[in-house]
């Protein structure tokens, strides 16, 4: 009978002794794996932006040079649209243009100020007469700079900047910054004048 009662108590320890050192591996291999994530995570924010990225590039042509250069040329057209990316090996402004009757769109190297194309569309008939250039153009006044919104969309998004370009939608002008990061792309909406993050998408 105490032999029988002896057994079971030694059963018992060792059940509980197991248990604990069960929970104490758990506790171990979750800090671990913790570490390692937080290790992964700060490697990835120590290398957001690589010299790459549009952010960390400086032009010898502006995006203001650029805009400037289209209205020398197109004294009667609202911009549309402005640009930059990188463009079989070059760094391209393209300016979007529109007047009463015609799109204009107009490329730049940002890097030697080349004019490298100019193109002009008639509208259809619908979107003549101003219809269509009231609807597209551009609010360039008191908008942040470029500088500013690719510093806020690598905020919100790590990874390094492709393009950049300022557009319209209904009353509101913003920028669509892409930020690539390993093999994802995600396309980032921001309001050009306050920078709020509108929308941010990932591309397939």
């Amino acid at each position: 009978m105490y032999k029988k009662l002896a057994a079971v108590g030694v059963t018992v320890l060792l059940v509980g002794a197991l248990s604990a050192c069960s929970f104490g591996d758990d506790d171990k291999d979750t800090s671990s794996n913790n570490g390692s994530k937080e290790t992964t995570s700060s490697k990835s924010s120590s290398n957001n932006s690589s010299t790459d990225s549009l952010q960390n590039k400086n032009f010898d042509m502006s995006y203001e040079d650029a805009v400037s250069a289209f209205k020398d040329k197109h004294s009667d057209a609202e911009i549309s649209g402005v640009e930059l990316e990188k463009n079989l090996g070059k760094y391209v402004y393209t300016i979007d243009g529109i007047s009463n009757d015609n799109e204009y769109e107009m490329k730049f190297n940002a890097e030697t100020k080349e004019q490298m194309s100019d193109e002009t569309d008639k509208l259809d008939q619908e979107d003549a007469g101003g219809v269509e250039k009231e609807n597209e153009k551009l609010n360039l006044n008191g908008i942040k700079t470029p500088k500013e919104a690719m510093d806020k969309a690598i905020s919100s998004q790590a990874g390094d900047v492709t393009s950049w370009n300022i557009e319209r939608e209904l009353d509101t002008t913003y920028y669509e910054v892409t930020v690539k990061q390993d093999n994802n792309k995600y396309d980032i909406k921001l309001n050009a004048k306050t920078l709020e993050v509108l929308q941010t998408e990932q591309d397939d």
